[in-house]
């Protein structure tokens, strides 16, 4: 009788280890994480940018078309030279040369003669989905 007393406290403990094992193992936790597979749990983003010494490469992930896509670099003065691109395929790469970005008044982009700050992207997909992706310039 004195050994089933000794027993029990471990048998509690095993089933409590077992339960937080599985619940720390379980795929379905909360619905915050849906979708998230070897990541951290943020959703990928549906427009990627890539900066190279003489042009930007925007690639659609989404898994629509893009529309009405607006790239825009923000330097440090606050000035803003934009270009638009009508349309991106899905999975679609678009390079954009620096003298293609534009001032308002005109002036073409050159990084040697601004300091830029950030890329920031902005655009919707064909179901009207609005996406938004600003990015350092480093």
């Amino acid at each position: 009788m004195v050994s089933a007393w000794r027993r029990r406290p471990f048998l509690a403990a095993s089933i409590l280890a077992a339960g937080w094992v599985a619940a720390a193992c379980s795929s379905a936790r909360g619905g915050s994480e849906s979708g998230a597979v070897g990541s951290s749990g943020a959703t990928p983003s549906a427009v990627a940018i890539e900066k190279t010494s003489s042009y930007l490469t925007i690639e659609n992930r989404a898994g629509l078309p893009l529309v009405d896509i607006s790239v825009a670099v923000q330097t440090t003065n606050g000035m803003s030279f934009r270009t638009m691109i009508g349309r991106l395929e899905t999975s679609a790469k678009r390079e954009i040369s620096y003298a293609d970005l534009r001032s308002t008044d005109g002036t073409t982009f050159s990084p040697q003669w601004q300091r830029p700050a950030r890329i920031a992207v902005t655009a919707t997909d064909v179901v009207g989905k609005k996406y938004d992706l600003t990015v350092p310039w480093k």
